[in-house]
Formats: structure tokens, sequence, C-alpha cells
């Protein structure tokens, strides 16, 4: 039974969710809720935090930015 919590929020920087880090920050919550060490709630507020620091991180430390046409 894995959680959704990509579905519970949505936000447009949730990109790095789809990294190493967080994939697997996202698979030890989901194992966490599992056995009830954490809330569902818990876990969503983890994920939420993770987006906006590591947003607002990568936009202080990298100089170099992208443009598609």
């Amino acid at each position: 039974l894995k959680l959704n919590l990509l579905a519970c929020a949505k936000m447009s920087y949730q990109l790095y969710r789809n990294t190493t880090l967080g994939s697997c920050l996202e698979e030890s919550l989901d194992e966490l809720v599992q056995t009830g060490q954490i809330s569902a709630q818990l876990a969503l507020q983890v994920l939420l935090q993770f987006d906006k620091t590591m947003n607002e991180t990568l936009a202080k430390k990298i100089k170099n930015k992208v443009t598609f046409k």
C-alpha cells in the first residue's frame, strides 16, 4: 500500500522528489507511516519542507541557469 503523497501536495517545486534523495525520503516516510511510527500528515509535512528547502537552497547556491526554446 503505497501512499500517494505527491497527489496530496501539488506544488510546482516538487521537481526534486524525483532525485535519488527525494525518492529515498519518500520511501522512508512511506515505511514509517505503514509501520505506524509517524502519521501520514507528518510525512506530508516533511515532504513539503523538503520541497521548500531544496528550492531555497538551490536558488541561493546555483548560479547557472538553463533556458529552453
